[in-house]
């Protein structure tokens, strides 16, 4: 009855009335429009990518002076092959032009300041609009709702929250906005053993209707849980979120909690851009709000085949992020969504680019090697793996109990035949592993460049 009540009356009260959004109608359009055949929506995509285009052009110093370099106009742009001859977005270019990346019309507007961490740590500032911020919003509430989540509805989220003191009225604000949507955060920068107890109480006592959570902390509840052997009670869903979903996590989780994961992919740069369905068939693309690509040595590879992320923001025209490169990797799927959605669907997003390692042969040694590997020494209750060059990989290790020599060899043992004998590795063991300044655990970097044109 109350999510009925926030999700007709409440929220549409605050969204539309008190504060001028368009959340409420985006979020009708895209409940609309991802049930168009595949065909329709690529239409509509493809428009969207023209009316982009343009504006940038003529609005935005940045992409003109990029586009009159190579003697690219808009209107030449006909088609996805055409839209390949734009030159790559990266972060860089973002970091050294932020001035130039600002649309001239939108400079006296009302804009948000974002910034994210990335895998680097180096931070990464941009901005966006009113509009954009709507369809953020919009677009994540859809992407939820595969998973039958309705706000108003008791949720607990496994979440990154600030730990220093906020402003009085920010924090009221905030809280007040949790409580009415019936949200309750355990923050992953305190989620020891002790508030892992504090949450199980929780979901016992409140039984939320779904979990929203960042994999890992998630996946470390669920180890917690069946280690203790505690009965907790089972949410109609959880979600999945910020960090990649490995299948031996998923396995894991919806045993201990008896429901169903779903995985949703996104990077702060353009928020929400994929998410599985009620099929589980791998994550629609929210096609509506982001072009994407996948990119191998420039070129598209062939469906199913790994390559760099590339994304452009359909919906940002403050600062408009048009072939960037996000330093994931992925590949779209070969199959249609029995669900009948008519949204792209990729198959798989295998990490961050910097997860990946490189040997001194040029061979790419995915990061998930060292997961499933790690995954049978239970003597570790953490780890990370850091290359900051091709001679040289530490690994940091939390230990739960002694890890014997003879074990210890074993790890070494694995790790050279893998990355070959020219490669140094060094061991060490600490009591924690800081997480990232965004509340996220990595837990394999590398500092070595890849480059997918040879590979």
């Amino acid at each position: 009855m109350y999510s009925a009540i926030y999700e007709n009356v409440l929220f549409p009260l605050y969204e539309k009335m008190l504060r001028r959004r368009n959340t409420l109608s985006y979020r009708r359009e895209l409940e609309r429009s991802q049930w168009l055949p595949a065909e329709d929506l690529k239409k509509v995509q493809w428009q969207k990518v023209k009316r982009l285009l343009s504006h940038a052009y003529e609005n935005v110093p940045f992409y003109r002076e990029r586009f009159d370099a190579i003697g690219l106009h808009p209107q030449d742009i006909q088609d996805p092959q055409d839209f390949q001859k734009i030159p790559f977005l990266t972060k860089e270019d973002i970091r050294n032009n932020q001035d130039k990346l600002l649309a001239l019309n939108y400079r006296n507007r009302k804009k948000y300041n974002q910034t994210t961490g990335g895998s680097t740590g180096t931070p990464l500032f941009f901005k966006h609009d009113h509009d954009n911020y709507e369809y953020r919003a919009a677009g994540v509430k859809r992407a939820y709702g595969w998973a039958g989540y309705r706000d108003g509805e008791k949720t607990l989220f496994i979440w990154g929250a600030p730990v220093t003191k906020q402003p009085f009225f920010k924090k009221f604000k905030h809280d007040l906005d949790e409580a009415l949507k019936r949200h309750v955060i355990f923050n992953t920068f305190y989620f020891d053993e002790t508030m892992m107890e504090k949450c199980l109480r929780y979901l016992n006592r409140a039984h939320p209707a779904h979990i929203i959570a960042y994999t890992m902390p998630l996946f470390n509840f669920a180890k917690y849980l069946r280690q203790k052997k505690q009965r907790v009670h089972s949410p109609r869903s959880i979600i999945a979120a910020a960090e990649k979903l490995y299948p031996y996590q998923r396995e894991l989780i919806e045993s201990v909690f008896g429901c169903k994961v779903f995985e949703t992919y996104g990077c702060r740069e353009v928020s929400s851009i994929a998410a599985e369905c009620e099929k589980h068939q791998g994550m629609h693309v929210n096609m509506e709000t982001i072009y994407m690509e996948i990119v191998k040595g420039g070129e598209c590879p062939p469906q199913g085949e790994l390559g760099e992320v590339v994304l452009t923001d359909l919906t940002n025209y403050c600062m408009p992020f048009i072939r960037y490169k996000n330093d994931d990797i992925g590949a779209f799927s070969e199959r249609r969504c029995e669900c009948g959605r008519g949204l792209e669907l990729v198959k798989e997003i295998e990490g961050r680019i910097l997860n990946t390692i490189k040997t001194p042969e040029g061979k790419l040694i995915p990061g998930e090697f060292f997961i499933y590997w790690f995954m049978g020494f239970d003597e570790i209750k953490q780890f990370q793996v850091r290359q900051d060059s091709l001679e040289e990989i530490t690994v940091t290790m939390v230990p739960g109990r002694t890890l014997a020599e003879s074990r210890k060899k074993s790890l070494l043992d694995v790790i050279r035949k893998i990355m070959g004998d020219k490669v140094r590795v060094d061991f060490r063991f600490v009591d924690n592993i800081p997480l990232t300044c965004s509340g996220k655990f990595q837990v394999v970097i590398s500092n070595v460049p890849v480059d997918f044109k040879n590979n």
